[in-house]
């Protein structure tokens, strides 16, 4: 125990997040959970067996860009003494962190989705739903539309458009979905008339669209107005967070997607939403939700552990089992690592947007509003 009267050491934690470049909407909002759940722990008494340490939030721009956050998660490393790492949101980006942290030993944790994360890894640790289960939520989605789904599926060609939109090929003979259009496109275009006249031909009654927000919001309009009246799935990544209503507005309204956390999945993470939303104005989104989530099973692992050594904390993360509290808030309420540092109840949610929020839609045990079919 450490002496009465001395301040017990922090835990430093290291944030690894875009906060400039292409990604950096969703970046920022991860920066201001990262910071209320630290807050929020912090101002609970901190992790009691650390004689009531504080957590101390090492925060690193990655810059949206897969080589700074080479480095710069070396450098987090290197340079501070962390028990573990949290980051990065985009696949691609945390694709990269983890090895650095599988090389350095430090266990890092992260609401990214590509099932490559848990492949011949021992320090990483993905609480929520897979890629390969948000395709299978899309799929059976878009049965709640037609009864004979014919989708078009349009994806950005990098690491997160290719995994997902293989994962709903792969995946849509077995949930009785017929795909009538496969089709890449340059992430970042500028103009998306071309590809949307391919899906107006393709004859599809859905789209899903796999990209991040700048891609979809230029989707979702030129669908518009081109006026084809087809179903939209926009998957996770931009469609979920607040700045793709604020920049099509109405246009958003009906539109669904899929997210591994919602704010309205209970009481817990409604009162951190209603603690988010004092400080940036803003409903929490899925990965800056996650992400307070995550924050405490860090925190419950620090606690069993009693330790700030990396390896007692990958060790503590490893056994983690949790059913209550801040910790639990996952589709489902239970979160417990399986030898692949994969969530064994981890499951996505449908969301749909209704009257400027997100509302939980699907599954039938995880709907907290009707569908409103558009």
């Amino acid at each position: 125990m450490p002496l009465r009267g001395y301040a017990a050491e922090a835990v430093n934690i290291g944030a690894l997040y875009p906060t400039t470049g292409s990604m950096a909407q969703i970046g920022v909002g991860c920066v201001a959970a990262a910071k209320l759940a630290a807050d929020m722990i912090n101002e609970a008494g901190g992790i009691k067996s650390l004689g009531g340490a504080k957590l101390n939030l090492i925060i690193s721009d990655v810059q949206s860009d897969t080589t700074v956050t080479r480095t710069e998660t070396d450098r987090l490393i290197t340079s501070n003494k962390l028990s573990a790492i949290h980051g990065c949101f985009a696949s691609a980006l945390t694709l990269i962190a983890s090895e650095v942290c599988e090389r350095a030993h430090v266990p890092i944790i992260t609401g990214s989705s590509s099932d490559q994360l848990n492949k011949g890894r021992s320090y990483t640790f993905t609480p929520f739903a897979r890629a390969s289960q948000f395709a299978k939520a899309q799929l059976q989605m878009s049965k709640l539309v037609s009864d004979k789904p014919k989708v078009a599926v349009i994806f950005e060609n990098t690491a997160f458009g290719t995994s997902t939109s293989n994962g709903l090929k792969e995946l849509a003979p077995g949930e009785g979905v017929e795909i009538v259009m496969f089709e890449p496109y340059s992430a970042g275009f500028t103009d998306a008339s071309p590809l949307i006249n391919k899906v107006k031909a393709s004859g599809a009654n859905a789209l899903f669209s796999v990209s991040y927000l700048n891609d979809l919001i230029l989707i979702v309009r030129t669908v518009k107005q081109v006026g084809l009246n087809v179903a939209i799935n926009g998957g996770s990544g931009g469609f979920v967070i607040p700045d793709f209503y604020k920049n099509v507005g109405k246009l958003a309204e009906g539109l669904q997607g899929v997210a591994h956390w919602n704010h309205d999945m209970d009481d817990n993470s409604q009162k951190v939403n209603a603690e988010y939303k004092k400080r940036t104005g803003d409903f929490l989104f899925e990965y800056a939700g996650g992400l307070v989530a995550q924050t405490y099973m860090l925190a419950d692992a620090l606690e069993r552990a009693g330790s700030a050594d990396p390896q007692k904390v990958r060790d503590a993360l490893s056994a983690l089992d949790v059913s209550s509290g801040f910790a639990a808030m996952a589709p489902g309420g239970k979160v417990k690592f399986g030898p692949d540092g994969k969530n064994i109840y981890g499951r996505p949610l449908g969301v749909q947007w209704q009257n400027g929020d997100l509302a939980s839609v699907f599954p039938k045990e995880d709907a907290r509003a009707p569908l409103m079919k558009s």
